[in-house]
């Protein structure tokens, strides 16, 4: 995959960034530092998970920052440094190209806005800059709030297949990553490490790992509005699939 169409390449010292020029007001690594947010008070948010998401805002436009972190026990020891140098390769650029695909064609992902691979000698930091699905929740916390109807549970379900239909491996299918907007349509967030695949097996381990998230938060959350039956609903709106 090349850099996406109306995006330029942008080289400032260690840091090689692709910026959509036409949904930005400056172009510049500055705007991968959540300094040069709060600089301006625009700063809107911040959640809290691997590392620090921050929600700023650049004009009218609401925008997500993230900062590429690993996971795991190496995670712990090698926590942001990733090999390799080739922009393309890199993971956020790798993820701002999916994402354009994905947005081109037609699926429910982010707004691609931004990637920025910064080289430390022979290994890089990583940042994304998406747009932000302003009126959405994640799955968790619209359970955590009541429950589905059956249609909504067919609706995740055929958002999901969608997907699979595209040939988009979700390597992190999970509760956190479905967000419901405010009209009542899903969509899918973080894909990194992600991309397409031939059928195969992968598609019902992305399943399995989905139902393994949502039994481990009902037992996290007791009262969460989920039960065995309401994954027979999303299967079923899995198997038929809205192609848009």
């Amino acid at each position: 995959m090349s850099r996406p169409a109306g995006f330029v390449e942008i080289r400032q010292g260690a840091d090689i960034c692709w910026l959509r020029e036409d949904a930005l007001s400056t172009l510049s690594s500055d705007l991968f530092e959540p300094s040069f947010w709060q600089a301006r008070n625009a700063v809107t948010g911040t959640a809290t998970g691997r590392g620090i998401t921050w929600f700023v805002r650049d004009g009218e436009r609401e925008l997500v920052l993230r900062h590429y972190r690993r996971g795991g026990l190496f995670g712990r020891l090698v926590k942001d440094l990733y090999a390799g140098l080739n922009p393309g390769n890199s993971r956020a650029m790798r993820e701002l190209m999916l994402l354009a695909e994905m947005r081109a064609q037609g699926l429910p992902v982010p707004e691609p806005i931004g990637a920025r691979l910064r080289r430390v000698g022979p290994f890089y930091r990583a940042d994304l800059l998406i747009g932000r699905i302003t009126s959405a929740t994640d799955l968790l916390a619209i359970l955590q709030a009541g429950p589905l109807s059956a249609g909504q549970w067919q609706q995740i379900g055929s958002m999901i297949g969608r997907f699979h239909a595209a040939g988009i491996d979700h390597t992190d299918l999970n509760i956190h990553n479905i967000l419901l907007d405010r009209d009542g349509q899903s969509w899918l967030i973080d894909f990194d490490k992600c991309g397409r695949r031939a059928p195969g097996g992968w598609q019902q381990a992305n399943l399995a790992r989905l139902l393994r998230s949502l039994e481990k938060e009902k037992r996290l959350h007791p009262g969460m509005h989920w039960e065995p039956p309401h994954w027979t609903m999303l299967t079923d709106g899995y198997r038929r699939p809205v192609i848009k």
